[in-house]
């Protein structure tokens, strides 16, 4: 009998009827102002990109921004994510064969997922991190609305160390190639907000100061940026990870789609940064 990771967050995250959900998504990606209003954006050469994670009424339209740039055909998802709880394995796969969404079933690509635990001795499989997390969950229906049948290898992370992240980046890289040279073509995401829980202002420099090494492909300056400047970027782990792999792959430069925040939405005194952003070959 199939593993299921059942959905942890419909019903707060995003809503939990599919109809709901697919009204919801509409709003993200033709209606709301901060999202892309119908807009078709096109990078042939797309590897991947870094999106927002929180609850669809305040990140969902800076997340349609990437979601509508990717073409139909892609076959597979290598989806890192955050581990918010800091519980079990620091880099965990899931032991699930798939995830279920208001939308259906995804299948994990356990090939890949045995492919890199077998490479990187701090990888394992372990559902902990995955049972109550919403960075990665969150993706899925923006993947099953836009793509048209594919797997994924969701990685949820919590602390590495930059060379971690080196290892964790240069193997994904390997796999991402693998899948590629079999004719299955494959893409990367980071799942990430950005500063926590201040005033827009701040909100907006210290956002900035985050986006800058993001956009020049620059993860050592990323995880020495964050920490010096104390900046809470809560996906700062799965985003290095993210763009080690990319410079792997010879990444060749990253757009900027969107960037606000949650007072765009709604105003509100304290904020949380958003951006969406795609990363070419």
């Amino acid at each position: 009998m199939a593993s299921i990771r059942s959905a942890a967050v419909a019903g707060s995250f995003y809503p939990a009827s599919s109809e709901e959900l697919g009204r919801t998504m509409e709003e993200c990606f033709f209606t709301s102002p901060l999202g892309p209003r119908g807009a078709k954006f096109s990078f042939p050469s797309l590897l991947g990109g870094m999106v927002p994670h929180a609850g669809y009424f305040y990140s969902g339209p800076c997340a349609a921004h990437f979601y509508t740039a990717l073409e139909r055909d892609i076959g597979c998802v290598i989806l890192l994510g955050v581990n918010h709880r800091g519980m079990g394995a620091k880099a965990a796969l899931s032991p699930a064969d798939c995830w279920e969404t208001p939308l259906g079933r995804v299948a994990v690509d356990r090939e890949l997922s045995d492919r890199l635990e077998a490479q990187v001795d701090f990888v394992e499989k372990d559902e902990r991190p995955h049972l109550h997390e919403h960075s990665i969950e969150v993706q899925l229906p923006f993947l099953q609305r836009v793509l048209e049948d594919f797997t994924f290898l969701p990685i949820s992370l919590s602390h590495l160390s930059e060379e971690e992240c080196r290892r964790l980046g240069q193997a994904i890289a390997g796999i991402y190639e693998t899948k590629n040279g079999a004719g299955q073509k494959t893409l990367l995401i980071a799942s990430s907000d950005l500063s926590h829980y201040l005033s827009p202002k701040e909100t907006e420099r210290l956002d900035r100061m985050a986006l800058e090494p993001v956009l020049a492909l620059d993860p050592p300056a990323l995880l020495k940026t964050v920490e010096e400047e104390d900046i809470s970027m809560c996906g700062v782990i799965p985003t290095a990870v993210f763009l080690f792999a990319a410079k792997a792959l010879k990444a060749r430069r990253a757009r900027l789609l969107k960037h606000c925040h949650s007072g765009d939405a709604v105003p509100m005194r304290e904020v949380v940064g958003y951006a969406s952003v795609a990363v070419e070959f």
